[in-house]
Parts: structure tokens; C-alpha cells; sequence
């Protein structure tokens, strides 16, 4: 998240009801942000140090810690159909992008997780325009395309394809080139595209196991669409850091004592 606060400035904001995220119910107080932190909440009024601070009047309005999306798609956007994506000139779809950033940070969401972007570089550029303070937006963690095997694919204009473990390893190799810092596995059908069901599944255990080893190997997470039981199952087994959807879990999927992880994770 960018900010017009030099590092020595202080904010206090007071008068305020403070949502502090733990689950507590909300309280008056005050909360003290140094440059871009948060450096204290206290409940009550007027403990908080005011010399050389920025003070500002919550007028008893509720103040909240910044919201996290876990699953984020900022390329996704201002298309009839998925398929539209794939074909959108990418200078107009880098700028629906940026926008969708700032929709993003001015909703109250400081931190996103990129879950595919829809043209390999879009979520790249956008997190570096991002850190760079050159566009508003959340802190993000970029991704590239989903990856898919040979007949698996969502939707096909927006995906990158590997069939078997090299081409899994070449696949990931390529995030990391690229610059991001998330894979995305397409392991699952769904229903919305009208023709890959969400019970399908689509990976093998040697895939999937070859594309988290890589990506661990070179510090970047992994995260699936599963909505299939076997899809689950499998990201369990093989390591993947974040399972999409989860759709038709049973109770072996929901008790990780049932799951032994393969050699290599």
C-alpha cells in the first residue's frame, strides 16, 4: 500500500470505535500509525502521545485493521465472457488492472493474494507499479497464469500448459522468470464454464508433486483450484500451500491425520 507519510510521521487517530480484527467486540480508543505501521492500540481516550503527531477526529466512527482477499483476480475484469480475457488488448487490460488495484486499496483491502492472473506478466506489473508508488494498491503477491494439463484448461486463452513433471518444473520455472511470487494449479473442473464438471480431476500426484518441490525449491507458494475430492486430496498430499474452493470434501479430506505427504515435500 503506497502512502503520502514520510517514515517520521505520526497519525493518531482518536475518537474512534476500533474493529481490531481479533474477534473481540468493537471499543472506543486510539490507534497511533508511525510511517506506514501501526505502532499502538489502547482502549480510552487521551494516553497516546499527541506532540508532533497528526491528530485526527474519528468523530466515533469505527476504525478497522486493513481486510485481506485471499483469492484475487485483478485481470479478471470488464469482459462479457471468460474467454474475452484472453483476446483483451493487453495495454487496455493493464490499465483495467491498475483500477481494479485501486478499487481494491480504497475498499479497505491493504493485502491481496494474486489467485491467476489472465496474461502472464499483468499481475507482475501491477504489484511492481504498486511497490514502486506508482499506482495505488494492496501489498500483493503476484501471480502468472493458471497452469493447466492438456485437456483441463478452464479456460483455454488465459492458461499455460504442462503435461507431466518436466513440463511442470519448465512451467514453474517460468513464474519465477517472470518475476512472481505464486504458482497457480489448475487441478479441478468447474461448472461455470459449461462443459469441465467440478468433480473432474485433472492432475496427477507426479505433476502436482513436481511443481510444488520446484516452486519450494525456489521460494514461491503454491495454490490450486481444487473443487473436486481427489483434487484436494492430492494438493494435501503434495504440499500445496493454498487450496481454492475445497468444494466436495468428505471426511477423509477433512482430517489431515488421513494424508501422508510423498517423499520430496
Amino acid at each position: 500500500m503506497t502512502s503520502a507519510n514520510t517514515p517520521d510521521q505520526s497519525i493518531l487517530f482518536t475518537n474512534i470505535r476500533i474493529l481490531d480484527s481479533t474477534g473481540s467486540d468493537p471499543y472506543e480508543g486510539e490507534v497511533l500509525v508511525e510511517g506506514e505501521r501501526i505502532a499502538e492500540v489502547r482502549k480510552g481516550t487521551g494516553d497516546l502521545p499527541r506532540e508532533g503527531a497528526r491528530v485526527i477526529d474519528g468523530q466515533g466512527k469505527f476504525l478497522m485493521s486493513g481486510l485481506c482477499d485471499a483469492h484475487t483476480h485483478f485481470s479478471w475484469v470488464n469482459s462479457a465472457d471468460l474467454p474475452g480475457l484472453g483476446t483483451m488488448g493487453v495495454e487496455e487490460h493493464t490499465l483495467l488492472c491498475a483500477r481494479s488495484a485501486q478499487t481494491y486499496i480504497d475498499s479497505g483491502y491493504t493485502m491481496c493474494v494474486g489467485a491467476a492472473a489472465a496474461k502472464p506478466r499483468l499481475d507482475v506489473v501491477i504489484r511492481n507499479a504498486i511497490n514502486a508508488g506508482q499506482i495505488p494498491g494492496p501489498r500483493y503477491l503476484a501471480n502468472c497464469q493458471e497452469i493447466a494439463v492438456t485437456g483441463g484448461a478452464l479456460v483455454k486463452g488465459i492458461t499455460a500448459f504442462a503435461d507431466g513433471p518436466e513440463e511442470m518444473r519448465k512451467a514453474v520455472r517460468r513464474n519465477v522468470d517472470l518475476g512472481a511470487d505464486l504458482v497457480k494449479l489448475s487441478m479441478s473442473g468447474e461448472e461455470i464454464t459449461g462443459n469441465q464438471h467440478a468433480e473432474d480431476n485433472y492432475f496427477s500426484d507426479e505433476e502436482t508433486l513436481a511443481a510444488v518441490t520446484e516452486a519450494h525449491r525456489r521460494g514461491l507458494r503454491v495454490c490450486s483450484h481444487a473443487r473436486s475430492g481427489e483434487s484436494v486430496k492430492m494438493s494435501l498430499r503434495n504440499g500445496v500451500d493454498i487450496i481454492y474452493h475445497a468444494s466436495f470434501t468428505d471426511a477423509s479430506t477433512r482430517s489431515p491425520r488421513n494424508y501422508q505427504l510423498l517423499p520430496g515435500v
